[in-house]
């Protein structure tokens, strides 16, 4: 058994290395079976469902986005049982943070992840960059202005740094503006 949940496990990578998401999502769903406590396998069925709701196409033209939501709320649930398992796993707490911003539109749901992501790898400009739109999106302004401020006082990257820049001033306008 230990060997099939193995088995399993890369399959799900050749499967996600060659961009078939669906027979991922499957192949590390079967992999949790025999590896329940991995907390890697949950990332990776998350990262799969989020793939598999951005191709769910409503083929009868109704209307309905219930795939692509049952999609979401998959990725939700295996980045949490991921979280559950070791919740300083950050790949997993970025992830989850992607999803409720820019999928759920959830941003509140996702600032304490990433402010756990942020107090554990406080050189994760990625990670500030999420956590600063978070707290934009539920008008926390000054929260906003220090996460950006702290973004371009250690990134070495001119790109990220103007980027950091601009969206600050973006911020104090909606700031002002208020």
């Amino acid at each position: 058994n230990q060997q099939i949940g193995i088995w399993y496990k890369m399959l799900g990578s050749r499967y996600l290395d060659n961009q078939m998401y669906g027979e991922a999502l499957e192949a590390f769903r079967m992999a949790t079976t025999y590896y329940p406590a991995n907390q890697n396998l949950y990332y990776y069925v998350a990262v799969c469902a989020g793939y598999m709701a951005n191709q769910a196409l409503d083929y009868s033209a109704s209307g309905s986005t219930a795939q692509k939501f049952n999609y979401l709320k998959l990725a939700e649930s295996a980045y949490l049982e991921a979280l559950k398992i070791d919740p300083k796993y950050t790949r997993a707490l970025y992830g989850i943070g992607v999803l409720y911003i820019f999928e759920l539109d959830e941003p509140g749901k996702a600032i304490p992840y990433l402010e756990t992501l942020a107090e554990i790898e406080k050189r994760n400009v990625d990670g500030l960059f999420l956590l600063a739109n978070a707290y934009y999106q539920t008008f926390e302004f000054d929260k906003a202005t220090a996460v950006y401020d702290k973004i371009i006082a250690t990134t070495t990257s001119e790109e990220k740094k103007a980027q950091a820049e601009a969206n600050k001033r973006q911020v104090l306008e909606a700031a002002y503006a208020g």
